[in-house]
């Protein structure tokens, strides 16, 4: 039997579990525990507590169910994963894997994390989409995802021909965006069409060929064309070109594209690269208008260009958010056609490329005072190479050069040619634009031509990613355009 022993010391009382023992014929008190001190209940010892450091917490990682569900359910409403199941399986709302799920998750990765696109399948676990898609997260695997992409477009091994469904999806998408986002009243569709190289790493792609002259001339490339429309950016449709394909031989396929999308005829908005008179003319027999540059490499559009000063007038003003465009509509034919013609002069463009230039004949200039002073003592082959180095191509019709050879030694002269850089001063900063519809303002064409750099977007977007701040699912049309895009570079 044992008892409670309360021990007071100074404001605290201590209490102790006792009990008695008989030791040698006698009753004797023993301790069995310390009890603590006595609580506000009098007489009821507080319960003992031990100080024990925690181990550390870590948290479950997080699934990223914000940004992934949101396009996924983006693409629900767009009926996007049922459209690519019943072209490729003839089936819809297939319970489990399917190309449909394999390619959205795909798509939303090139949204949401591209860098990991070599690291797919481990993305696509970490995420809440194996949950969304109603999937074993053990489904994920690399080979599920190509045999997804030849689901959409492939090429017989036996007979080389390849199949695809990519037109007929694009299509029944496009519909269905503008089933739900139509167009206003009496308000034609306005497409852009723009192409973009895109650098692979990949040797047996039959379109890669190997880039052009610039910073990324070491990677195999192919080219992408896109077609948006203005109204909302929405992505219609695309192509895929080989590295090296010429970029207004894209023009007839792509007036069979627009056919194939049932794309109410309007307005066509393209860059200077596709510009020449059969392309203007095949646009036109198919019943589209278009608003076009017009490259500097005739005669015909260096003439109107010279010749037409737009006046830095406010009149003539064109606001923009980057630049200062001053145009002026042009009472004149183009490659024999009767539409609208506008030049347009970009001010600070035009005082960079003319500071640019004087630069580069005042250094010019330099050379030849400095050649001019040593020529005597030299022989007229090293004067020649000292020439060539002194004055690049580009700026040789600037300067009249003679070298002759008198009693002394070559003697070099030269002079300025003034009227050719009195011509090069004439088309500093200053464009050509053309429009078929004449009825179009010179400020109406310049904006709408202006307006076409939500392509450049689509593009960045596609090479880059989207960041998901903010609207819900019925806003996120550019958004759903950039997950679009990505499913079509997967191809």
């Amino acid at each position: 039997m044992s008892w409670i022993r309360r021990v007071k010391k100074g404001n605290q009382i201590y209490l102790y579990e006792m009990t008695s023992v008989w030791e040698n014929g006698k009753s004797k008190q023993k301790l069995i525990q310390y009890l603590g001190t006595e609580s506000d209940q009098e007489k009821v010892p507080k319960p003992k507590t031990k100080r024990i450091r925690p181990d550390l917490l870590y948290p479950e990682q997080s699934l990223a169910a914000g940004d992934v569900t949101l396009l996924w359910k983006i693409a629900e409403s767009l009926s996007v994963i049922n459209t690519i199941d019943r072209f490729t399986t003839g089936m819809e709302n297939i319970q489990g894997p399917s190309p449909g799920k394999y390619l959205t998750t795909w798509a939303i990765n090139r949204i949401v994390d591209p860098e990991s696109a070599t690291q797919l399948e481990s993305w696509v676990r970490s995420t809440v989409l194996p949950i969304l898609a109603g999937m074993d997260p053990l489904d994920f695997t690399k080979d599920a995802y190509l045999r997804s992409l030849d689901a959409i477009c492939s090429q017989s091994v036996k007979t080389g021909r390849i199949t695809t469904h990519i037109s007929a999806i694009e299509s029944e998408l496009y519909q269905k965006w503008r089933n739900i986002h139509p167009l206003p009243a009496q308000t034609p569709e306005t497409i852009a069409f723009d192409l973009t190289p895109i650098p692979t790493y990949g040797q047996e792609c039959p379109l890669i060929e190997p880039g052009s002259k610039t910073h990324e001339t070491h990677l195999n490339q192919i080219n992408l064309s896109v077609i948006s429309s203005r109204f909302d950016t929405y992505p219609l449709s695309h192509f895929v070109h080989p590295g090296g394909f010429h970029s207004i031989t894209t023009v007839p396929d792509l007036m069979v594209r627009l056919k194939e999308l049932m794309v109410p005829k309007g307005t066509i908005i393209w860059d200077r690269g596709y510009t020449a008179i059969d392309q203007i003319h095949i646009v036109e027999n198919e019943g589209w208008k278009l608003i076009c540059g017009v490259p500097k490499r005739t005669k015909e559009v260096r003439k109107l260009i010279s010749q037409t000063e737009p006046p830095l007038d406010p009149a003539y003003l064109v606001p923009t958010q980057c630049m200062n465009i001053y145009a002026v509509k042009v009472e004149s034919s183009l490659f024999g056609l009767q539409g609208s013609i506008v030049v347009y002069v970009n001010a600070e463009r035009r005082l960079r490329e003319m500071k640019a230039r004087n630069c580069a004949l005042l250094e010019i200039q330099n050379d030849l005072k400095e050649i001019e002073a040593t020529c005597a003592a030299m022989n007229e082959d090293s004067v020649n190479e000292k020439i060539r180095r002194a004055v690049p191509v580009l700026y040789q019709n600037f300067f009249q050069i003679t070298l002759q050879q008198d009693i002394n030694g070559l003697r070099l002269s030269w002079v300025h040619n003034v009227d050719v850089r009195r011509e090069a001063e004439r088309m500093d900063g200053k464009y050509l634009l053309y429009a078929t519809d004449s009825s179009l303002t010179a400020p109406e064409i310049v904006r709408m031509y202006f307006e076409k750099d939500f392509v450049e977007k689509i593009f960045r977007d596609l090479k880059t990613y989207e960041r998901l701040l903010r609207y819900g699912i019925d806003g996120n049309q550019e958004y759903w355009g950039s997950c679009l895009f990505a499913l079509w570079r997967c191809d």
